[in-house]
């Protein structure tokens, strides 16, 4: 790309064109001036379309848009057989004028530059025109041809060819006079200038630039739009409507971490600009991560995470997650240069993961990483528990040290989140706490088990599972795993008030039947999602006022061991019993259990628990109701796929 001074407006479309063609497709080192005036030894001024210094010689280019066929002679030029001017003879003309000023201007000994005369003949943007010269080693030129011609050594007419030297170069500069003037006020936008071009394309183009109106300067990018370089008015409407609406989005999301701030658009007749302020450090593309500590690894994710869901709850998405397009500061900063808003919340989860996914591997944290991994795939989108997590490994320092068994006695930390703060209750193999989620200062309920029947993966299954899933009737589990360097298991809950079902210090009318409901439609909803429970019982049945829910699904065969169904029930029928059954049973007995008195349960087992059934005005416990419990109780009731398990026990108006 050449570096292009305008000294002047293109004064058709045919030169807009011809100069944008130029300075796409010249090299580097050539320097295009447009528009210019040479001035002549009378004080009379030329203007020159084009003047382009190159790496052969200084060519004085004249622009002509002529659509048709050209036939151009020495002396005489024709098209479509009408007479049309000489353009190559004014040019050489111009060419001469320029090499006897700068001949007036360059020092003793060093030779001035070859100037030669050359025509450009645009077309139609390029097409349309055909040129027939009757001479070849005329300077003419069409799209297909002009720019070899400018860069090759076939296109001088020099009886022998040198390189421009650099003081060549400068020596013509200060021949036009005013260069560096005009290319400063080219530069300037306002109080910005353009010091750098990063893109250039038909009307667009982003400029690094600098913002110096008094005595400090800062870097900016700038996006500016030319309305008259693109083919027709549609396309320069819809580039424009792009950039105000990306300006609209800005301002919406002002004050955002992760989004630059951006000034008002500029608009001065010419031009449309969007200044917005450089983002801070290297694209994530060129960042050296290796480099990188954990803790900064961690607070980059932290800071990307925070600016994503900022930017989501103002009701936009990103889109742009080009390694390009995304920066990172020394301090972990992180920033978003191209907020298209082209896609829904989870699309742009999923492409923020697979974005962030190589920084996540290098952090070597199973949680974190693992979370990139399955978010990358589209089978999360949960931000706050990523944050949350991010935010605990940094604030807990588990980076510094190596995993230790933990502890259980009051102020433990379990998991990096949570806080014990109270114990409650015991058994030989469990202890519950209530406890403080550390990042997000409220109660919840911690089980810590020494002995757990059923294997770790079933297990994690289980609980990924009623993690995802939510009724009000099943506790809300909020984290669970294994403990470092030990075989226990915690499992961390929403904090739920009430005491287990065989603890109530008294029982209202109503209240029985009111639980009983909720807990067959949790377990109704629990069974449609394949997950049960497994140990039903009254030590696992939470009941306060308003509602009662069931806890430690999969686990807590030692808090039930004095009331688990299987105590109930004979261990061959219990052995053939699915697990829906299993779960039906376990709430039947264990209500009734813990409503009949013990002198009418005999040795507690299942014909005690049907004792006590049978010791029940059938009328007032409900017919239906009294024949379904009564069929759990004798393993013949079969908990059949999309039963509604309310009708079956008839408490669908008790549910209201």
């Amino acid at each position: 790309m050449a570096k292009q001074i305008s000294f002047g407006t293109p004064v058709n479309d045919a030169e807009r064109w011809a100069f944008s063609l130029l300075a796409d497709e010249l090299p580097d080192n050539y320097i295009l001036l447009t528009n210019v005036e040479i001035p002549t030894k009378s004080g009379q001024a030329m203007e020159v379309d084009a003047l382009v210094i190159g790496e052969w010689g200084v060519y004085v280019v004249d622009v002509k848009g002529y659509i048709g066929r050209l036939d151009a002679g020495l002396h005489a030029w024709s098209l479509d057989g009408r007479q049309v001017d000489n353009s190559l003879a004014k040019a050489n003309y111009v060419a001469r004028v320029l090499a006897g000023n700068v001949k007036h201007k360059i020092p003793v000994g060093v030779y001035a530059p070859w100037c030669q005369g050359m025509v450009f003949v645009t077309g139609r943007r390029g097409e349309e025109i055909e040129l027939e010269k009757q001479q070849g080693s005329l300077s003419i030129y069409t799209p297909q041809q002009i720019v070899a011609a400018l860069t090759k050594e076939w296109g001088l007419t020099a009886p022998r060819s040198h390189q421009v030297t650099d003081e060549q170069k400068e020596m013509v500069l200060k021949t036009i006079g005013q260069v560096a003037l005009v290319e400063q006020r080219n530069n300037k936008i306002q109080d910005f200038t353009k010091l750098k071009c990063l893109f250039i394309q038909s009307g667009l183009e982003v400029w690094q630039a600098e913002y110096n109106p008094g005595g400090w300067t800062a870097p900016w990018l700038l996006k500016i739009l030319i309305p008259t370089q693109f083919v027709d008015k549609e396309q320069s409407e819809e580039h424009e409507s792009r950039l105000r609406s990306e300006f609209k989005r800005l301002q919406a999301l002002t004050g955002c971490s992760g989004v630059p701030y951006c000034a008002p658009l500029i608009q001065d007749g010419e031009q449309l600009v969007l200044p917005i302020r450089m983002p801070r450090g290297l694209p994530l593309n060129i960042l050296e991560a290796e480099s990188l500590t954990t803790y900064q690894l961690l607070e980059i994710l932290r800071r990307s995470v925070s600016g994503l869901q900022q930017i989501h709850r103002r009701g936009y998405t990103v889109g742009g997650w080009t390694g390009n397009c995304i920066f990172v500061s020394d301090l972990g900063d992180v920033e978003f240069i191209d907020i298209k808003d082209n896609l829904n919340s989870s699309e742009d989860i999923q492409a923020y993961a697979a974005g962030f996914q190589a920084l996540a591997e290098q952090t070597k944290q199973p949680r974190v990483y693992q979370w990139y991994r399955l978010a990358a795939k589209g089978g999360t989108v949960d931000l706050d528990a990523l944050r949350c997590d991010l935010s605990a490994l940094i604030d807990n320092g588990v980076c510094d040290t190596l995993p230790e068994r933990v502890e259980i006695t009051t102020g433990a930390i379990i998991d990096h989140h949570y806080k014990l703060e109270q114990f409650i209750a015991a058994t030989p193999n469990s202890q519950f706490w209530r406890a403080t989620h550390i990042q997000g200062q409220y109660q919840c309920g911690v089980s810590i088990y020494t002995k757990v029947e059923a294997k770790w993966p079933t297990l994690s299954n289980l609980y990924r599972s009623l993690s995802k899933l939510h009724h009000p009737h099943v506790e809300k589990v909020l984290g669970f795993g294994q403990l470092p360097l030990s075989d226990e298991l915690f499992i961390a809950r929403a904090w739920e008030y009430g005491v287990s079902l065989d603890e109530l210090p008294e029982i209202q009318l109503g209240q029985p039947v009111m639980w009983f409901t909720q807990l067959l439609s949790g377990l109704q909803y629990m069974h449609q999602m394949d997950i049960y429970h497994g140990a039903i019982c009254p030590k696992n049945i939470i009941c306060n006022q308003e509602k009662a829910i069931l806890v430690n699904f999969g686990i807590g065969l030692d808090i039930a061991t004095s009331h688990y169904a299987s105590r109930y029930a004979d261990p061959k029928l219990w052995a053939a019993e699915g697990d829906a059954e299993r779960d039906l049973y376990g709430l039947v007995a264990g209500f009734i259990s813990t409503l009949a008195p013990m002198s009418l349960q005999g040795d507690g087992g299942r014909e005690g628990i049907i004792q006590a059934l049978n010791s029940f005005d059938k009328q007032w416990f409900g017919e239906k109701t009294f024949d379904t419990c009564m069929k759990v109780l004798n393993f013949e009731f079969e908990a059949t796929p999309g039963m509604n398990y309310l009708q079956a026990f008839d408490v669908v108006d008790s549910l209201v």
